[in-house]
């Protein structure tokens, strides 16, 4: 295996300057930029924490480093999505230093080295920003947190027990708040309320939705269930469309936002629940289909529309449909971008229980509460096991890079941009096929 840590060493300037400039660049966008001497020092100090991660093969310097500055920019009022905004630019910046500075054989072990290291930092940086918002009941960066465990260690109580006492937990979050966080004893429930975009996946919301997920295994909740607030029509309408890249590069890398939250769910060793009243679609639905279970009421719908864009879908989220679904479904879904209605969804067991809206939230929480009573190790282990037998599919390097080359044509070409265009204008695309 090539020297990765010798590489990132050499590329040292080049790839503090190019962070630095994404920063600045996300930031003008939202008339927040700090000055470029201070970004340049921290930036200069996460590359070498990377590249001494990486050649040491432990983690643990930057996950303290960051656990430091999640406490100092916290005190500072800092946005959590700002906060983890330097990890997506590190990570991406650091791809191209490994792509173009490692052998195409070597380059898939140099990335896991690599994105080892930055995953790290992001989520302990994540974790310790929303418990020290717990811990002072405050607000990490305009992501609600609910207060202290209600009711002491309840076990298995009655969902109904737990959501009675726990309606003080919710700590009542603004109307503009996109998450909203609630303990109901030893689970935790994650809320999408954004109303305004129908809960988009907005880079500020699956960040936000990664911290929230991290704080609330901070506090060793045992079972976590993903909803949509109340009322709304829509569980999600998948990523959002006007933070994908035009072009000449991929639109789903691994540093994507929603991505880097697929991988969150995935890996945490809390069951994960998602409870869907509405539709779900496009990249929500892989979000929905990487949870361990889906609950579901009869007003569920179910579709992935990249075909509607041009967008060619990465190789990663294809597996977790296929693990799910038959191949011939899955062609019809993603040829046609049709929505799969809740009936169809429990027969092709996309959905493990099918309830009327009345009785689906009391039905999942009392779920959510019988798996909570079980041993939390055994859970989690079972859970790690079932990932890796089904995420580690081998493939040869020449089909990888011959796949990678067929999407790489289809991003940059006119059909993706006249996708995102019909989009934002509201009609219907014309693709050539160029």
């Amino acid at each position: 295996m090539v020297d990765t840590s010798a590489v990132l060493a050499s590329a040292e300037d080049r790839a503090v300057d190019e962070v630095v400039a994404g920063l600045e660049r996300r930031r003008h966008a939202r008339d927040r930029r700090p000055g470029r001497t201070e970004h340049a020092r921290d930036v200069r100090d996460l590359v070498r924490l990377v590249a001494r991660c990486v050649r040491d093969r432990d983690t643990g310097p930057i996950v303290t480093s960051s656990k430091q500055a999640a406490a100092a920019q916290f005190a500072a009022g800092v946005d959590v999505a700002d906060a983890l905004e330097v990890f997506n630019v590190l990570g991406e910046v650091l791809w191209h230093e490994v792509e173009a500075g490692v052998a195409a054989s070597e380059q898939l072990g140099a990335l896991g080295q690599v994105n080892a290291a930055v995953e790290a930092g992001k989520d302990a940086l994540a974790g310790a920003y929303v418990a020290l918002a717990s811990q002072s009941g405050g607000r990490a960066g305009g992501l609600p947190v609910a207060g202290p465990p209600v009711g002491g260690e309840t076990g298995a109580g009655s969902a109904a027990t737990a959501a009675d006492d726990g309606a003080a937990a919710d700590d009542g979050a603004a109307a503009d708040a996109p998450i909203g966080t609630q303990v109901l004893g030893q689970v935790g429930v994650i809320t999408l309320d954004d109303r305004h975009t129908r809960n988009v996946f907005s880079a500020r919301m699956a960040t936000g939705v990664a911290a929230a997920l991290a704080g609330l295994q901070a506090r060793d909740v045992r079972v976590v269930v993903l909803r949509a607030a109340p009322g709304l029509p829509v569980w999600s309408a998948g990523h959002d469309i006007g933070e994908l890249p035009h072009g000449l590069r991929d639109p789903l890398a691994y540093d994507d936002p929603l991505e880097q939250l697929i991988r969150a769910i995935r890996t945490s060793p809390a069951p994960v629940l998602a409870m869907v009243h509405g539709s779900v679609w496009g990249g929500a639905f892989d979000l929905v289909l990487s949870c361990d279970m889906v609950i579901a009421d009869e007003t569920a719908t179910f579709a992935i529309t990249p075909a509607n864009l041009g967008l060619p879908y990465n190789t990663t989220g294809l597996l977790h449909f296929l693990r799910r679904l038959p191949n011939n479904l899955i062609k019809e879904m993603f040829f046609t971008a049709t929505a799969l209605d809740a009936k169809k969804a429990k027969e092709w067991l996309v959905v493990n229980h099918l309830v009327p809206s009345a009785e689906l939230e009391p039905f999942t929480l009392d779920l959510a509460a019988t798996m909570a009573s079980k041993s939390p190790l055994a859970l989690a282990v079972v859970k790690e096991q079932l990932r890796v037998l089904t995420d580690y599919q081998p493939i040869a390097a020449q089909a990888y890079e011959r796949v990678q080359a067929l999407r790489r044509e289809a991003y940059d070409s006119r059909d993706y941009l006249e996708g995102l265009e019909a989009f934002a204008e509201k009609r219907q695309p014309v693709f050539r096929g160029c």
